[in-house]
């Protein structure tokens, strides 16, 4: 309930205004079975019509307040709710928003979704219930059970007998079916990944013909989430005829207790009348709790699993978030003695090991080696994507970890080996960079890019609406876009992860030459020796290892590594 906390405050004035009205609503309510008992008993009995008369209005009075406060009632419910859902998706998402890569490795783009979905509309329903259904069944329950007292009290022993076997029932269900919910939740997540890789990866599966391998593979996932939900609807379905089991005895014991005491003149007709009322009254409030209490075991399992989104600290922190200016460096970015690992555990084998160079202001790094060897994570560390386990990264002569993660980015940019567009027009995407950036701004950074020969023969150019995913462009094309994006802000280091992979080798030159230009350091990491050939400096890599670390001729000489994939490409 940690997360409900803040949002339960906010709201305290209708918490406490909205039951008050269910109250009312409630003595109201339990009020007119005594008036109905008053009608039989003394009014049809006597003949009385302005007795009867008189006391129907009594009951119509008293439904019309009893709307008049339900009314009330619901509308403080509903307002909590949605505040309350709405809070805590705010929350959940702003958290999500702050967490570094490696939680979102761990939870998982799926799980994340249904956290921010389903589990939150779960609350949300559970906090309205709460207010409209739980908050009123005591003063039901209570309320009827001492109304009958007043009218008979050995006959209001039939409620004691109730009450208890049916707290029982519930103790019993929640201890069973507890456990499943949160199995539920997680095999909901699976259902969800596998639907999400099918919809976006559905090219790839059916240039492959394997529609009906996925489709056995979803029905897997599927069938496992149903055979947990089946097993939960078993015991749930005992539930509510058990309920009514136990209530229809207790209506049988009054009706037969009831009408010997009228037998031998202990109680009256209206008397019966209005415990069989109150009865009735009891069976609709434990059926309604028995509802209730089915959905917050629900939600428990909903709770803790947002819960454990909102209180989960972001492994990249921020120790420092003034802007740091006029730093005297030599440098512009070191690695010194850098060790990562995925696992964060600094006793574990380490994926890259005991890295270290340096960037300097305009130089061009070169960043090679196989699938696998550890070039995107470098591009990560760089960026505070994640952290490193071991060792320490310098910019501009001080730890990365002193910069605020905002300025860091504004002034390194990076473009990913999977380029990403956004649906929307060309000036929005290029916006995201620097949202004040002139159309001049933006057509220069598409000409270094290599972007605007394509762009300029669109017939809105700048507005021209890009697909969802960018559908629409082509693999170069989307990658001359999103270089041009990182070009907007002027950065101080560029990083190119593989992001010219599917250009042709003339405007990849071009590309280069025109790069070479900006007044910034820029790291090309590659799998083509002909791209960074030319750099200031070249990384070779092999599984995490420094193997190679020259220009151009001396790696030819002295890394076998580099003169491998140099032969194999040039040959």
């Amino acid at each position: 309930m940690k997360c409900l906390k803040p949002h339960i405050k906010k709201n305290i004035g209708y918490l406490i205004f909205g039951p008050i009205m269910k109250m009312f609503e409630t003595i109201l309510e339990l009020c007119n079975p005594l008036l109905v008992a008053q009608i039989v008993d003394k009014g049809i009995s006597s003949g009385s019509l302005s007795y009867i008369l008189r006391y129907v209005m009594y009951i119509v009075v008293c439904n019309l307040l009893c709307f008049g406060f339900a009314v009330i009632g619901q509308k403080c419910s509903t307002l909590v709710s949605t505040r309350v859902g709405t809070g805590l998706r705010r929350d959940l998402f702003s958290k999500v928003a702050d967490f570094s890569h490696a939680e979102l490795d761990k939870f998982g783009t799926a799980s994340l979704i249904n956290r921010l979905t389903n589990d939150i509309f779960q609350i949300e329903n559970a906090v309205g219930a709460f207010m409209r259904l739980l908050l009123r069944l005591p003063f039901y329950l209570v309320g009827s059970f001492v109304l009958s007292l007043i009218i008979n009290p050995k006959m209001s022993l039939v409620f004691l007998v109730l009450i208890p076997v049916f707290g029982v029932v519930l103790y019993f269900y929640m201890k069973k079916t507890g456990p499943y919910y949160s199995k539920i939740r997680d095999k909901l997540d699976s259902v969800g990944k596998v639907t999400r890789e099918n919809l976006s990866g559905t090219r790839v599966i059916r240039a492959f013909n394997k529609q009906e391998a996925e489709q056995t593979r979803f029905e897997s996932v599927s069938d496992d989430y149903s055979k947990t939900c089946i097993r939960v609807s078993k015991i749930s379905s005992l539930l509510h005829p058990f309920v009514l089991l136990v209530v229809n005895f207790s209506t049988i014991a009054i009706l037969a207790l009831g009408g010997w005491q009228i037998h031998i003149g202990n109680m009256s007709q209206g008397d019966v009348i209005a415990l069989t009322d109150y009865v009735s009254i009891i069976t609709i409030s434990l059926l309604m709790l028995s509802q209730v209490i089915a959905m917050f075991v629900r939600t428990i399992a909903s709770i803790k699993r947002v819960n454990e989104v909102i209180y989960t600290e972001p492994s990249v922190k921020e120790k420092n978030t003034r802007k740091l200016t006029r730093l005297e460096y030599d440098a512009l970015m070191e690695f010194d003695n850098v060790c990562f690992n995925y696992s964060f555990d600094a006793k574990e084998k380490s994926f890259i090991k005991d890295l270290s160079f340096k960037i300097y202001p305009h130089q061009t790094i070169g960043i090679i080696g196989g699938t696998g060897s550890g070039k995107t994570t470098i591009a990560s560390l760089m960026t505070r994507f994640y952290d490193v386990t071991q060792g320490k990264i310098l910019y501009k002569g001080k730890d990365i970890k002193d910069f605020s993660l905002k300025q860091l980015r504004e002034e390194v940019s990076i473009v990913q080996q999977r380029s990403v567009l956004f649906s929307g027009s060309l000036r929005e995407n290029m916006l995201l960079r620097n949202e004040k950036a002139t159309d001049e701004e933006i057509i220069e950074a598409l000409k270094i890019s290599q972007a605007w020969p394509f762009v300029s023969e669109w017939s809105n150019t700048l507005d021209y609406q890009i697909m969802a995913g960018g559908k629409n462009v082509s693999g170069g094309q989307m990658q001359r876009l999103t270089i041009a994006r990182a070009l907007i802000n002027k950065p101080e280091l560029l990083i190119l992860d593989d992001s010219s992979s599917a250009l042709d080798f003339m405007t990849e030159k071009n590309l280069r030459n025109e790069l070479k230009k900006l007044d910034c350091a820029l790291v090309l990491i590659s799998q083509r020796a002909t791209s960074i050939q030319r750099a200031d400096l070249i990384i070779v890599l092999d599984n995490g290892d420094v193997v190679g670390m020259g220009k151009h001729k001396d790696l030819l000489e002295n890394c076998e590594i580099y003169r491998e994939i140099y032969e194999s490409q040039s040959k």
